[in-house]
């Protein structure tokens, strides 16, 4: 017997990282699934849905705006068990996915399928979170060492943002996935540089731009990368590489266009599908149109450069903000030839990727940094190489284990956690960073007992009247209202009318996004702050501040 327990004990001393990271994706698996069935759809969820369905089923890659739609139909797979209804389109050919999107979700709502067809489409996104947890430990493991890799993968796992995000259907986990796979594959070419690996890097990339229209940036990285890093044996050898690898790329992609609608080798002789360059250009005259935006208790409209870095200090655990920040001190210590490959395969591709993020006029939600999060957190676990000084090993667990206890606390409302120092999250942040319409079915049960005026973010297909006795709240005249009052987060801090209710204090909230208000008589039609006002819980009106 004390053989197979110190047998059992060199096991798990051998293999702890690993043990932990299993411990980590359990206890992540669990929350995000308890999270998926109690969140109702988030703004973009049924666009995703829908147009992933009809994908899959008919074929129908026009319905799909925000093309590329591998995500979409990966997510769906397990939607098909549910049999949802599924409307029919009444205008094939054209990109309706906006309608269409309110039409299939109006069929779930009256079907009774919402809950369940929403659950099913959020398993394979919190599959994709803990496979991206051991895609960092693989890849910082190669890089730096186990240590390294398990620093990368805990941090990963245990993180709000991340099981805020993991457990919704949507395309920005998927293509961190895509785009941390394409840096291990390019590190295992870098060793071992086979015509089969080389292949591979160029499929992991095509997958890349397959999964967003970002990741055509990753193929533009790899033609450029592969080429300079094999002209050392020559121009040919070299050109020949850059070939291989954009060929393997553009053929991953149309291999999937043709599988999914064969009708697209008819619609042309572009170098990618047809509905592909319609998505391109489509978000290229969307995703371009400033928006109303809000941090930190600043509103304004467009872009600004600093709402992406104050974005990370506002939705990361402060001990992962550190090591994002001091953990690349660690690669002094290594040689040149190791920083230069972390440079290559992790830096460079977070570097492009933050740049693109900084020149978006759409500042609605730091979602569109996780790939940016998850390759830096492999350059900062660099930190882990000095784990033999007790005192950065002391920093590292703490640094884990305060994240540990963000994630614990953040729970059943991940979505909406943001760091406490910047105050309530509603008073932090907006839209897919706090708010993306995911309380309505608390909302609802609210709205029963309560005859509300209600302003809500949600999806498209969404009406008041679908949260029980509710009113509309947004384009009526102060002076007209008396009683409750329910607003999202994010139309209290975007939506330009309802300036006024920033002014006076919350009474109660609704899983921390849904704020709710009551008048005994009509208030002040003045405006109030940009930042609105900290909570009265418990108070029987809402008051001025």
């Amino acid at each position: 017997m004390s053989d197979v327990v110190a047998g059992l004990g060199a096991f798990t001393r051998r293999h702890l990282p690993l043990v932990l990271i299993a411990l980590l994706a359990c206890a992540f698996l669990s929350l995000g699934a308890i999270e998926a069935w109690r969140d109702s759809p988030t703004f973009d969820e049924p666009v995703y849905v829908s147009s992933g369905l009809t994908t899959l089923l008919r074929g129908e890659l026009s319905l799909n705006d925000e093309h590329p739609p591998l995500a979409k139909v990966l997510d769906v797979l397990p939607v098909l068990l549910v049999h949802p209804p599924i409307p029919i389109n009444r205008r094939p050919g054209t990109n309706d996915e906006h309608s269409y999107s309110a039409a299939f979700l109006r069929a779930q709502i009256h079907a009774g399928t919402l809950r369940a067809v929403d659950f099913a489409s959020r398993i394979v996104p919190l599959l994709e979170s803990v496979a991206l947890a051991l895609l960092l430990y693989a890849l910082a493991s190669d890089l730096y060492g186990a240590p390294a890799g398990c620093l990368s993968a805990a941090l990963w796992l245990a993180s709000p943002l991340v099981l805020g995000l993991g457990h919704l259907d949507g395309v920005d986990m998927p293509f961190a996935l895509a785009v941390v796979g394409f840096s291990w594959t390019l590190t295992r070419w870098m060793r071992s540089r086979s015509r089969r690996r080389l292949l591979i890097l160029g499929v992991v990339a095509g997958i890349a731009a397959l999964t967003n229209a970002s990741g055509l940036l990753i193929v533009a990285l790899g033609v450029i990368v592969v080429p300079a890093l094999e002209i050392g044996h020559g121009r040919r050898r070299a050109a020949r590489a850059g070939l291989t690898f954009a060929l393997a790329a553009l053929a991953s992609i149309w291999l999937v266009y043709i599988a999914l609608d064969p009708a697209v080798l008819g619609a042309g002789a572009d170098l990618l599908p047809h509905p592909y360059l319609e998505g391109l250009r489509y978000l290229s005259s969307h995703d371009t149109s400033p928006t109303p935006s809000y941090l930190a208790g600043v509103a304004w409209t467009g872009g600004r450069w600093w709402y992406w870095p104050l974005s990370l200090a506002v939705k990361l655990p402060p001990a992962t903000v550190a090591v994002l920040l001091l953990g690349p001190l660690g690669l002094v210590g290594l040689d040149r030839a190791r920083r230069r490959e972390v440079a290559i395969v992790a830096a460079l591709p977070a570097i492009v990727l933050f740049a693109f993020d900084l020149s978006l006029s759409r500042d609605i939600g730091v979602r569109y940094l996780l790939p940016v999060v998850a390759l830096w957190l492999v350059v900062a676990s660099a930190a882990a190489t000095r784990s033999r000084i007790r005192t950065v090993l002391a920093l590292l667990v703490a640094a884990v284990g305060l994240g540990v206890w963000a994630m614990a606390a953040s729970f059943p409302h991940s979505l909406s956690w943001t760091d406490p120092v910047f105050g309530a999250p509603y008073q932090a942040a907006t839209n897919s960073s706090v708010d993306w319409g995911q309380d309505l079915f608390g909302l609802q049960r609210w709205d029963r007992a309560h005859l509300t005026r209600v302003a809500y973010f949600g999806p498209r297909g969404i009406t008041p009247a679908d949260t029980g006795q509710a009113a509309p709240l947004i384009g009526v005249a102060p002076a007209r209202i008396t009683g409750w009052v329910a607003a999202s987060a994010t139309d209290l801090t975007t939506v330009a009318s309802l300036a006024w209710l920033r002014a006076y204090c919350p009474v109660g909230s609704i899983g921390a996004t849904i704020l709710i208000y009551h008048f005994a008589r009509p208030p002040s039609a003045l405006a109030g702050p940009d930042k609105p006002v900290s909570p009265c819980h418990g108070s029987v009106n809402s008051r001025k501040a």
